[in-house]
């Protein structure tokens, strides 16, 4: 039950920070009659949200923080610490998360983030800050670019992708 609450909580937090950006859904398409059924072609992302879980709350955001030079907003919503990634023009938004249910874990669904046009300088950061690599910068071929995979400071498995 704890989870539900937190999962609802953190959706109506992105909700909050969502409201400041700009509605561009065409109102024509927006709608659907009763016959006509959603498919995922009218997704922009298969992910909405992601959750990366820590047990050292101050040390994983800055990891983050160091690794892909960002700057991580720290929240505590009901007693979960909260570490969210900025999500100014981002399709996905996502959370470093310390709280009752949440393990890291190298063993489940890997999330791959964004490595920019060159994933090479963050994964050159990832051991200088507590991270190891798992899979060095790897060309999967010329049109689908490199991935890398690295364990964070707290043990999750999380990939890099970047087109060069």
């Amino acid at each position: 039950m704890k989870r539900i609450l937190l999962t609802a909580s953190t959706l109506l937090a992105f909700s909050f920070m969502a409201c400041n950006k700009p509605n561009k859904v065409n109102p024509e398409t927006q709608k659907l009659n009763s016959t006509e059924q959603q498919t995922t072609n009218d997704m922009k992302s298969f992910i909405s949200i992601f959750e990366i879980p820590a047990i050292e709350f101050s040390r994983a955001v800055g990891f983050y923080q160091t690794i892909l030079d960002i700057k991580i907003e720290e929240i505590d919503m009901q007693g979960t610490k909260m570490g969210i990634f900025p999500s100014e023009g981002q399709m996905v938004s996502g959370v470093i998360v310390k709280g009752d249910g949440y393990q890291p874990s190298a063993d489940g669904v890997i999330i791959y983030l964004n490595g920019g046009d060159d994933l090479q300088p963050i994964l050159d950061k990832v051991e200088l800050n507590g991270g190891k690599i798992e899979v060095p910068k790897t060309l999967i071929d010329e049109e689908n670019g490199n991935f890398a995979m690295f364990l964070d400071t707290e043990g999750n498995r999380i990939g890099l992708h970047s087109p060069n």
